[in-house]
């Protein structure tokens, strides 16, 4: 199994990288008109209609190249021409970048150039991976970050007997419900979204000068704040299991359910998909196998008897006597080796019930078409 992660190192905007950056653009856009001019989404079959002007454009041969393939992959994924508004320009190690002694060397229209940094301790552990194709950027306040791409074969675990399955349910009340009984709450999560919420409104409706400023000036602090709850959740749970498998529900479509109002807020804002993809992606560099599974039924079932239950908000019970947190319940059926036999259940129709309706319409039939032969048979 192979991982990789990404790490954000900053470099100095040089006037050099600036340029670098404006021409790539320029080029970019060249190359996804043609490409959608030509209908063309491969890029070897693009190259020869750009390639030429790409470098009268003074673009280095690897830049070039990548622009090309940069722009198919546009133009595959648009349902219109895209236009290419911020742009980050892709390194191939070692083409157009190398790195070495804490030394990243980068190509730009007048050469290379070096740029020196230090290695930040989080980051220490992954540049003894392979290093890939790496991307380089300009944010809207003017800083340059380098983004190296590193990649590692990972051996997944083996299961065995003594080998851990975890389920995880993921919620509104509780952030996340592991079926070891943890149990990460949401804290001041809501408290923080409220306050935002009520924030921008508020601007939003003045309109002035400086509301517009202020609005400017916390865009993204909600999704930074929200990203880093999520981070630090994940890292806990994918630390609380050694080896094994860890099992969450496939929430893919959540949000075209109506549940009125207050509750379709909370659901549309809430962030499950970084939440999970962070898990996974934690869970599969460690070494732990990640499997999504359907959610048909997981909070509704006990997980002890495997039939229905009941809920009553955060409370599950069942007529078996098993009662527990709804949540915590939902965690352990997605544990449980028997999760598809007990939703096959659930959803199997019942056949006795349908043949002997089957049985009455035909008995109605032959009464309407022979009633004489069924009085003589009395």
């Amino acid at each position: 199994m192979r991982v990789q992660t990404t790490t954000k190192i900053k470099i100095t905007a040089t006037p050099e990288i600036v340029e670098t950056l404006k021409i790539y653009q320029k080029g970019l856009q060249f190359c996804v008109n043609e490409a959608w001019t030509r209908k063309i989404k491969n890029a070897f079959k693009l190259q020869p209609f750009v390639y030429s002007h790409l470098r009268s454009l003074t673009l280095q041969s690897q830049l070039a190249i990548a622009c090309i393939k940069q722009a198919t992959g546009m133009v595959k994924k648009g349902k219109t021409k895209p236009i290419v508004n911020n742009v980050s320009m892709r390194y191939n190690f070692p083409r157009s970048a190398s790195f070495k002694n804490n030394t990243l060397s980068l190509a730009t229209i007048k050469g290379r150039q070096k740029f020196d940094f230090e290695i930040p301790e989080c980051y220490k552990p992954y540049f003894e991976w392979d290093v890939k194709e790496s991307l380089l950027r300009i944010d809207k306040k003017g800083r340059c970050f380098f983004l190296f791409t590193f990649a590692k074969e990972v051996s997944p675990n083996v299961l065995d007997s003594q080998s851990q399955i975890l389920g995880i349910d993921l919620g509104i009340k509780n952030l996340a419900v592991c079926s070891d009984n943890r149990f990460f709450r949401v804290g001041k999560v809501k408290q923080i979204k409220r306050k935002y919420k009520f924030l921008r409104a508020k601007l939003q409706a003045k309109g002035t000068k400086s509301s517009k400023r202020l609005l400017k000036k916390i865009s993204g602090k909600e999704q930074r704040f929200m990203a880093d709850i999520n981070h630090c959740t994940s890292k806990k749970i994918v630390a609380g299991i050694p080896s094994g498998k860890i099992i969450m529900e496939n929430l893919k479509g959540i949000r075209k359910k109506n549940r009125g109002r207050k509750m379709n807020y909370w659901i549309s804002n809430w962030s499950f998909y970084q939440l999970q993809f962070f898990i996974q992606y934690k869970a599969e560099r460690k070494g732990l196998i990640f499997e999504k599974v359907k959610p048909n039924y997981t909070s509704q079932i006990c997980h002890k008897c495997g039939l229905l239950g009941s809920r009553s908000g955060s409370l599950f019970s069942c007529h078996c006597g098993c009662s527990c947190d709804a949540d915590l319940n939902a965690a352990r059926n997605l544990a449980s080796p028997k999760l598809v036999e007990r939703q096959a259940a659930v959803n199997r129709p019942n056949v006795a019930c349908c043949d002997a309706k089957a049985s009455s319409d035909e008995l109605k039939r032959s009464i309407v078409t022979s009633p004489r032969t069924l009085v003589v048979g009395y």
